[in-house]
């Protein structure tokens, strides 16, 4: 009776220390575990011998002692989330890496080290706040050559050793613009091509890596031209995580990224309305054939610096305009067939 007494009174004790852990990230519980092995230690050996009693103080000092050492050590490892998370972000918002199956990942330790389950689904924007990606767990981030689980949305990560590495991208658009998944570095020209090497970016003050804003990016199997910020998940969708981004694509200004975008979702809504039925193929293929003569005018208009003038612009929009109407108009386009001008 009086060891099962003892044994309890040691497992409460090492508890104590053990639940300011919790309330720690992943890297901080394992730092930890040398700290809750000798606090556990040396609360198990005073629990131990307030629980013996007269006479056994000594003998029980040394079972509790033992005891709470073991159990510190074990517990101040974490409930073994550590073992099953991807990684987690530390305060500043930065991902550490972690090496973890795919059968065995089942979460994330958020900034303020709260678990979460499932892959990060977005990513911490400069004032810390979370964004969240419209984005399935199955494509929210890819393992490097390392065997590291890496977020698509984040610049690099901090390895177990402590050093930063520049995260490469989850894949990449070729000429053709079809996607080639798998980690890859380098960078897209203003022309939507791939270059291979380093990627664009720079590293902070803190050697963290930040991308350069891209040139453009893929949409659709299509190039998009103008300065933008964001990241593509493993699937080659791009997400955008610049607020400022919408506003930039509704207006038509000189660099003609409107006339993009607007032969972008063109070319989505023929294919849609191909498989539902609504266009035979001898209509989509004709839909097709205008769209392409636009693009290649498109191409002709511009200048040496990529960009439209307002009159190419206003030619361009009226031959956009009169394909569009001959597209009904559907809910999930999400939004009207006429732009206009400006």
């Amino acid at each position: 009776m009086r060891i099962q007494t003892l044994v309890a009174g040691v497992c409460a004790a090492a508890l104590i220390p053990t639940a300011v852990l919790a309330q720690q990230t992943c890297e901080q519980r394992q730092s930890n575990r040398t700290a809750g092995t000798v606090v556990g230690a040396g609360v198990g050996a005073l629990a131990g011998s307030a629980v013996a009693g007269r006479g056994d103080r000594t003998g029980g000092a040394v079972i509790g002692g033992i005891a709470g050492a073991v159990i510190g050590n074990q517990l101040a490892k974490g409930s073994g989330d550590c073992q099953r998370a991807y990684g987690y972000y530390d305060n500043a918002g930065a991902w550490h890496a972690n090496a973890v199956s795919r059968g065995e990942a089942q979460g994330y330790f958020d900034r303020n080290g709260d678990w979460v389950d499932g892959a990060p689904r977005g990513h911490y924007d400069r004032d810390g706040r979370w964004v969240q990606a419209q984005a399935d767990a199955a494509t929210a981030g890819y393992y490097d050559q390392g065997g590291l689980w890496v977020p698509a949305s984040a610049g690099g990560y901090y390895a177990a050793d402590g050093r930063w590495v520049a995260a490469a991208a989850p894949g990449y658009y070729d000429r053709s613009g079809r996607w080639i998944a798998g980690p890859a570095t380098g960078r897209y020209n203003s022309d939507g091509q791939w270059m291979s090497g380093q990627a664009s970016g720079r590293p902070d003050a803190n050697g963290n890596w930040v991308p350069d804003p891209q040139p453009g990016y893929w949409q659709n199997g299509r190039w998009v031209r103008g300065e933008s910020s964001g990241y593509y998940d493993t699937r080659g969708r791009w997400i955008a995580t610049d607020g400022r981004q919408a506003a930039y694509d509704d207006a038509a200004d000189r660099s003609g990224r409107s006339i993009d975008r607007r032969e972008a979702q063109l070319a989505q809504r023929i294919d849609r309305r191909l498989d539902d039925g609504r266009l035979s193929r001898r209509e989509a293929q004709t839909a097709r054939r205008t769209l392409a003569n636009i693009e290649r005018q498109e191409r002709s208009l511009r200048n040496r610096h990529g960009e439209l003038d307002t009159a190419a612009q206003r030619t361009l929009t009226a031959q956009l305009d009169r394909l569009g109407a001959t597209l009904r108009e559907d809910p999930r386009d999400g939004q009207p067939e006429r732009y206009g001008s400006r």
